[in-house]
């Protein structure tokens, strides 16, 4: 079994959208088949092109309204409604609530609809489905509001997320993932972030303030409020120093990228004396 890279996926999903295939296939014999499908459904792209390049808007909106009918029409059959959803079930994992909505879109036959989704309901784990979006998202390295706005999106009811979170946060409270948040701290430590925008980002409940305690003593970052981001800060000044921005410019990027004002006079204050010492002996 054959299975294309999720750059091919994409491109061929967006081709077999282009030309109007409905159901995008995603697994192949072998790689020759995969390559005689993809040249097939270009060849179908390149013609769809050069009648588009010819049409005129009244046959342009013709064509669109003939599309729509037969859209209309091939839902309305239990069969080709039931592969669909089975189909976007499987590749977008949604809440019961946001394939009943899909369903509808496609299909205004409430009963029909119903049916199919009681045809569907021992594949529909609300919470499993749940749960799987949020491990992803904490190896991520997210916090709670995070995962909690994604569910909400993907429309999970407010019980399914609670008993969602409730999992996450069972051991210790925070669903910060250690090892994520590591990863996060050395993206941050690269961008030149101070430790005050670093737990801005990361934290989202005073639970996580352990974990990020730990991950911050780990990467020797000092304590919030002490002088522990004076190294981060000098680097910074000192990256900020080789563009042509006058003091009062390299202080705002400075506070952009979330260090005190006081702190970086002080050590721009000291980097001056510093410099005019080294220059005088």
């Amino acid at each position: 079994m054959f299975r294309p890279s999720d750059r091919q996926t994409e491109a061929l999903a967006a081709m077999e959208a282009f030309v109007g295939i409905r159901n995008p296939r995603t697994d192949f014999a072998d790689q020759a088949a995969f390559q005689t499908y993809w040249d097939l459904v270009a060849r179908r792209g390149d013609a769809a092109k050069r009648s588009r390049a010819t049409a005129t808007p009244a046959s342009r909106a013709a064509e669109r309204q003939r599309r729509e009918e037969r859209s209309a029409a091939y839902y309305q059959d239990p069969e080709h409604l039931f592969a669909y959803a089975r189909a976007y079930a499987k590749r977008y994992q949604p809440a019961s609530a946001k394939l009943r909505q899909q369903l509808t879109l496609k299909c205004d036959r409430a009963e029909l609809v119903e049916d199919i989704m009681q045809r569907l309901s021992e594949r529909l784990d609300d919470d499993a489905r749940a749960l799987d979006v949020a491990e992803a998202m904490q190896r991520q390295g997210r916090n709670a509001p995070a995962i909690r706005a994604k569910l909400r999106q993907r429309q999970f009811s407010t019980e399914v997320i609670t008993r969602c979170l409730s999992a996450l946060t069972a051991d210790t409270g925070s669903v910060l993932n250690p090892e994520a948040i590591t990863r996060k701290i050395q993206q941050f430590q690269k961008k030149g972030l101070s430790q005050r925008a670093m737990r801005s980002k990361l934290m989202g409940q005073s639970a996580d303030a352990p974990v990020l305690a730990a991950a911050f003593a780990a990467h020797s970052l000092g304590t919030l409020g002490g002088h522990g981001d004076d190294l981060a800060l000098r680097t910074a000044i000192i990256r900020l120093q080789r563009k042509p921005l006058d003091r009062r410019a390299l202080i705002q990027r400075l506070s952009a990228k979330g260090f005190r004002y006081a702190d970086s006079v002080r050590i721009l204050n000291d980097l001056a004396a510093e410099q005019e010492a080294a220059a005088s002996s």
